[in-house]
């Protein structure tokens, strides 16, 4: 049932349901699904609409004072129903067993095996719309360090639209929209949820109670609810050590050069690869993968077309042509291209999310970001850049020219990017010393209270995130129904 919260003649008391989720994205829309399937009563809550608004999208606004990142923090994030699914590329992959186990910066790995994330492979495959035979069609490339890299394009799925109508029509699960958290309260044992506040947009609260609660808003916004939930616990909710907020991994998004080939065919579509899990653990650096995008063909236009064609065909012909050639020429060769990346990003305790001084309308401390890498990382772009285009020399597959800042160690990596990948700042961990939420999702130090989404990486590996936090959502929602039996 669909209720909007600023329309909605109820009372301040919410009726109590099984599970109360806070964030209507893919890991919120994923659990609730789960839960509703097997009788449990769900409040499935959307801080803004079932559409765009610019007043919603605002209180996403914050401060970045750390490595460039988009627009403030704000333009990765959809403040609506279906969230940052509703502008998501589609891009899927998975994790390997190392990207799992792989201890980075002194910070471990994640408390749980890849199998035990894996056993919703399929599961997660149908809510995505992914192909049966998604990520089979792997081939020999003949690399040594590097292999295919996997992955598998979803249409790609809008979960506003392909859910909307269920979620209205479901017995199960209420949702509500222009309800948005504002505060969680713990009982007088400090160990429990109580209810959760709701504000609607006219600012009335509302609580909503629940046996368990699950934060599901992402993970710059799962960070500063745990943060600003504070007038009982001064540090926080599940902050015992300290480590809310921190952690906050990207993917490098790094330019690395540009590659030229003599036959464009057997490079149709591009080669990706990523670093093998040997190599990574021998070079002592993170993983990643590598894009070698060739051009498509390039037509010549205009009265001079056939003057450009012949002297293209002369310069592109030429071995010796260098970048700087064909740069002064203003022209790509046909399979000319760029080489671009997802390279992991460690997880770095400086790297973090707090709390500003400045105050949204509903009266939440607005986030600093202060995103932020290591020389282990610098390590890892270097290394993976490097031995790349080693090998795409030695199998003859191209001529790679990387950037120079790439060769040179003692120059500053320039123009190190991001993905919209945020991950890490609520991380899963055996011990509050490390992360944020146990092995089940389970906030440290609370008996009722869980954190989905990407913001439980304890790794980021070199994979677009959505496919691995949907599998997540899954596990979490098959736990939850273990706890609220």
């Amino acid at each position: 049932m669909l209720i909007d919260l600023n329309l909605a003649s109820i009372t301040a008391n919410v009726k109590q349901y099984d599970v109360c989720i806070a964030g209507a994205g893919p890991s919120g829309i994923t659990i609730a699904r789960i839960l509703a399937a097997q009788g449990k009563r769900v409040a499935l809550l959307e801080g803004g609409g079932l559409e765009y608004s610019q007043q919603s999208q605002d209180l996403y606004e914050g401060k970045s004072i750390g490595l460039n990142y988009f627009d403030a923090v704000k333009s990765c994030r959809l403040r609506y129903l279906g969230g940052a699914s509703n502008h998501w590329g589609g891009m899927c992959s998975f994790f390997e067993e190392a990207d799992f186990k792989r201890e980075m910066n002194g910070m471990p790995g994640w408390p749980i095996s890849r199998d035990e994330v894996f056993k919703y492979f399929d599961a997660a495959k149908a809510v995505l719309d992914l192909p049966k035979d998604a990520f089979a069609h792997k081939k020999e490339l003949g690399f040594t360090n590097f292999t295919q890299f996997m992955f598998s394009l979803s249409p790609p799925t809008r979960f506003n639209s392909k859910y909307q109508k269920e979620l209205k029509e479901s017995k199960q699960i209420d949702l509500y929209i222009n309800a948005s958290l504002t505060n969680v309260l713990l009982d007088n044992s400090l160990d429990h949820v109580n209810h959760l506040e709701i504000t609607n947009g006219n600012l009335a609260k509302f609580k909503f109670s629940a046996t368990q609660y699950v934060l599901a808003m992402g993970a710059i916004e799962n960070a500063r609810m745990l943060l600003a939930a504070n007038s009982q616990i001064k540090t926080g909710i599940g902050n015992a050590g300290g480590m809310v907020g921190r952690c906050f991994m990207e993917h490098f998004n790094i330019g690395y050069g540009r590659f030229a080939i003599d036959n464009p065919t057997p490079w149709k579509g591009g080669i990706a690869i990523r670093s093998t899990t040997a190599f990574s653990s021998k070079a002592n650096v993170g993983s990643g993968h590598l894009l070698f995008s060739p051009n498509e063909t390039i037509i010549d236009y205009g009265r001079t077309a056939a003057l450009k064609h012949k002297l293209r065909q002369l310069v592109c012909k030429s071995e010796t042509a260098t970048e700087l050639t064909r740069k002064m020429m203003e022209f790509d060769c046909d399979g000319d291209g760029l080489i671009t990346s997802i390279i992991e990003q460690s997880p770095n305790p400086n790297s973090r999310i707090t709390l500003d001084t400045e105050r949204d309308r509903f009266g939440i401390p607005r986030i600093i970001l202060n995103w932020q890498y290591t020389q282990y990382d610098l390590n890892t772009i270097r290394t993976l850049g490097i031995e790349a285009a080693k090998e795409i020399a030695k199998l003859g597959y191209a001529r790679v020219h990387l950037h120079e800042d790439i060769l040179d160690k003692s120059m500053e990596v320039k123009n190190i990017g991001a993905h919209c990948h945020q991950m890490g700042t609520t991380r899963m961990s055996s011990t509050p010393k490390y992360g944020v939420v146990d092995e089940n999702s389970r906030v440290h130090g609370m008996k009722n209270l869980f954190v989905a989404g990407s913001s439980v990486y304890a790794t980021g590996g070199p994979c677009n995130p959505t496919f691995t936090l949907t599998m997540l959502a899954h596990r979490l929602g098959d736990h939850l129904l273990t706890v609220t039996a």
